[in-house]
């Protein structure tokens, strides 16, 4: 039997139709990989949200627009003036806090990453070129036009799927990583030190975070093959 994947979604008010979306690259991969994907929809009910969770075997905290800065005690202007919906971050964050503590099978992209390290207690830098010396160039235009080299840890989990210490990810963020809590150690960096990848110092919790995309990554040792990794995670 398919493992069932979790994925958290992007949440949007409308003036005639409030919306929950998420790409298909997502889903397409966790197929690829061999699991069932399933949209967690932003139930209101925490103990409906925990019946829901209960049932899945992994789960995706996915990519979308800026964390608000108010999870880390910082204001959203001028760096970051238009922050995702506070509903979509108190859904993100009970998902988030469900699997922490039941160590449920979790891969968090991009925005996610940024999440568990806020939710753990964790900062971020709103702007990369206003706040960061000297970056390489992390983003270019709305989408997946830069690439840089990461750099892994050695032993790291992302060492042991790559076989890599050293690679070419896909690139899409102006926020990154600044501070993390002592529940999580780095496993990747860019070349000017900013952080790519964490992982829980815990072996015991299932959790990869990396701040790439690997739905929409062409090299599948940092692609497709993370999706496997969770999949292979979430049937045992």
């Amino acid at each position: 039997m398919k493992p069932l994947i979790g994925l958290s979604p992007s949440y949007y008010e409308h003036k005639e139709m409030d919306r929950s979306i998420l790409g298909k690259s997502y889903t397409d991969s966790v197929q690829r990989a061999g699991g069932l994907p399933v949209l967690i929809p932003p139930i209101i009910q925490r103990e409906d949200l925990s019946l829901l969770m209960r049932k899945l075997d992994g789960v995706i905290l996915t990519g979308g627009d800026d964390l608000h800065p108010k999870y880390y005690g910082e204001s959203a202007e001028p760096l970051t003036p238009k922050p995702f919906h506070l509903r979509r971050g108190e859904h993100d964050r009970e998902i988030f806090e469900y699997v922490w503590e039941n160590k449920i099978p979790t891969l968090a992209i991009c925005l996610g990453m940024q999440e568990v390290n806020v939710f753990l207690g964790g900062s971020l830098y709103q702007d990369i070129p206003s706040q960061v010396k000297n970056p390489i160039i992390h983003k270019i235009g709305d989408w997946f036009e830069a690439r840089h080299d990461v750099s892994l840890e050695q032993k790291s989990l992302l060492h042991q799927l790559t076989a890599k210490l050293i690679a070419e990810t896909n690139s899409a963020h102006h926020q990154a990583i600044k501070e993390i809590p002592e529940l999580l150690r780095i496993t990747g960096r860019s070349d000017d030190g900013l952080i790519e990848a964490l992982e829980p110092k815990d072996k015991s919790i299932p959790l990869l975070a990396v701040q790439w995309h690997p739905e929409s990554e062409i090299n599948d040792i940092i692609g497709i093959d993370l999706f496997k990794w969770l999949v292979s995670r979430a049937s045992k």
